[in-house]
């Protein structure tokens, strides 16, 4: 069993207050006091909303001899290195399993309070303890950005020589305003292959120790993730223009926008259209109709969490890119992707404390039913890519009312 490293002789610089501090692993943030942790798990279990006692824009600076002057401050650094509120006494509500079982399907298991050993943390035996670019809400965007601009405007690639003309001709059907836009039977499968490139490539930037084969299998469960959360925050959107639409449910880099611009005259124009509008989903589309409820009972929670946030359905789907559901993996992969989630699930709930709506306990209840739609979102992107039936012209459906009801003969 390892020692602890002394107080006196560590090393260590608490993240927070500058006082010494231990290798520890503290609600998912190193470096941290003793003193800073405790104040950290006392304010998450109190639950009332910190102000900044000089009421100021910016922060308060403080050390280890000041850090008692402003709790709203001290608390707000606490975040930003890092630590979790997810994890204060999580190890008391059975979260202490660091692996993906077969019969779990839970994406948004994170790190819990863990030692880090001295061997680890010397960066000599683990590959897969160090990440290699910051992971910052700056960083993973532009990546992100740049990825996604080699993957969809590469002239040779999927998206320019297969899903361009189908995209195009989905917008021609919302300009003229019809009343069932059509799209072909592969379309989805054209964008489940393009997903999986794309994700594959971002991954591997963030990832670089991960062997091929798990890359792929994160991959593969990512693309269907964001394959069902991309249709979901279209309907966050849908009260906006169709480019806005386009740029808030995709993440879409500004170069991808400015190439639609030239490409489609006017699309900052066009309203943009909600599902409903879609042919391919008028009912029945799924072999079954509870799949059919799932699907609009999770995009249904979606909006509602979302509520229009910007900020939110971009990290949103940021962790969905880091958070497979329902596969295995080996431990220190596992655990390698619990930093991001648990940096991104941070990000999440420091966004939300800063609203007006949101205090400590309604913001972390937040951040919980969005990781269980991340978990949902997957399975919706399964029945889109796996159950959509498509009804050929002939074979289409007609509305009740439009039937035509021929009285028969009276039988004696």
């Amino acid at each position: 069993m390892e020692a602890k490293v002394s107080k006196k002789d560590s090393g260590y610089i608490c993240s927070v207050c500058r006082d010494d501090a231990s290798c520890y692993r503290l609600y998912g943030a190193v470096t941290v006091c003793h003193s800073c942790r405790i104040f950290f798990r006392r304010t998450v279990k109190a639950k009332k909303r910190l102000t900044c006692v000089l009421n100021s824009s910016t922060r308060c600076n403080f050390d280890k001899f000041t850090r008692y002057r402003c709790r709203s401050c001290r608390y707000a650094k606490c975040l930003e290195i890092g630590m979790n509120p997810q994890l204060v006494d999580s190890c008391k509500q059975g979260s202490t399993n660091s692996t993906v079982s077969p019969e779990s399907h839970k994406s948004n298991t994170l790190q819990v309070d863990t030692p880090i050993k001295p061997s680890l943390a010397s960066s000599e035996k683990s590959k897969f303890n160090s990440v290699i670019i910051p992971i910052t809400k700056e960083n993973l965007i532009l990546k992100y950005e740049e990825v996604s601009d080699s993957v969809l405007l590469q002239p040779n690639g999927d998206y320019m020589t297969k899903l361009y003309t189908i995209e195009y001709s989905i917008f021609e059907q919302v300009l003229q305003k019809q009343k069932k836009i059509t799209c072909p039977n592969d379309y989805t499968s054209i964008f489940k292959r393009i997903l999986n490139s794309f994700a594959f490539s971002f991954l591997g930037l963030f990832l670089p120790e991960y062997l091929e084969n798990s890359l792929n299998k994160i991959a593969s469960n990512s693309a269907l993730t964001l394959l069902g959360l991309y249709a979901g925050l279209e309907q966050c959107f849908v009260n906006e223009s169709l480019l806005d639409q386009i740029q808030h449910s995709y993440l879409a880099s500004p170069a991808f926008l400015q190439f639609w611009k030239k490409s489609f005259p006017g699309i900052e124009h066009i309203k943009a259209p909600s599902m409903e509008a879609y042919a391919d989903v008028k009912s029945p589309w799924a072999p079954h109709i509870e799949y059919e409820e799932f699907v609009y009972n999770t995009i249904e929670t979606l909006v509602e969490l979302v509520s229009g946030d910007v900020e939110i359905a971009k990290l949103l789907v940021l962790l969905a890119l880091f958070s497979p559901v329902g596969i295995i993996l080996g431990k220190e992969e596992t655990l390698c992707l619990k930093q991001f989630q648990g940096k991104i699930s941070t990000m999440i709930y420091s966004h939300l404390l800063g609203k007006e709506a949101f205090d400590n306990v309604t913001a972390l209840e937040s951040v919980s039913k969005l990781g269980k739609v991340i978990e949902n979102m997957k399975r919706c992107g399964e029945i889109f890519h796996e159950g959509i039936i498509y009804h050929d012209d002939q074979d289409s459906l007609q509305d009740i009312e439009t039937i035509d009801i021929i009285e028969l003969p009276n039988v004696i």
